[in-house]
């Protein structure tokens, strides 16, 4: 497996904002991808990708399918609207950990991402309601890194991970083998890098 994307989050007053930076060779981050903008607050989530910080010039989006579903399936589109691929919340598994099917634009399910750690998913969903000591667990539940590993959907074959690389800052790394770079549209992996964080509260 080898780095492929670097995500940074930026917080500002009306929307998240996250960098895309290509790795180079050596695993550091290269230059800028795409940037992209989740409005807060929208009826029904939308990300536009922009090709640069002046966001002149789009060049793809994901869309959620329906307004505030639990089940919640997103589409990745190019400017045109022809889908790419798209990923969905898998609701029953997530209770434990967060879990995520990758499917191709013809609708095939072909990755699933999950949180790597069990222990870290139950404490950062159920620490906080220890008596006398959940606090406690709620601010070491923020501090922790919580990676996801990514398999191939019909078997237990790792091929990708995503992993958080700052303490306090949302900053991601994904990681993927040539055939997952391969299989799937690169926007996808790139909106998959961003709704792994924008999402999760999902």
């Amino acid at each position: 497996m080898k780095p492929r994307i670097i995500s940074e989050q930026k917080i500002t007053p009306f929307a998240n904002k996250y960098k895309l930076f290509v790795v180079d060779e050596n695993g550091t981050k290269s230059e800028l991808k795409a940037l992209a903008q989740q409005k807060r607050f929208a009826f029904k989530e939308k990300v536009m990708f922009y090709a640069d910080e002046a966001k002149n010039q789009p060049i793809f989006s994901f869309r959620a399918e329906k307004v505030l579903d639990i089940h919640g399936q997103y589409f990745v589109e190019d400017t045109e609207g022809d889908l790419l691929g798209s990923f969905k919340k898998q609701f029953k598994q997530s209770i434990l950990k967060s879990t995520w099917v990758v499917m191709d634009a013809e609708g095939i399910e072909r990755y699933v991402v999950t949180e790597s750690s069990r222990f870290i998913a139950l404490l950062r969903r159920f620490g906080g309601q220890i008596p006398i000591i959940g606090g406690v667990f709620e601010i070491l539940a923020l501090l922790l890194k919580y990676h996801f590993d990514i398999v191939v959907a019909d078997g237990n074959r790792q091929v990708g991970s995503y992993i958080k690389i700052t303490l306090f800052r949302d900053h991601y790394e994904m990681s993927l083998d040539d055939g997952a770079v391969n299989d799937i549209d690169e926007r996808v992996w790139m909106a998959m890098a961003v709704g792994l964080d924008a999402l999760q509260s999902r």
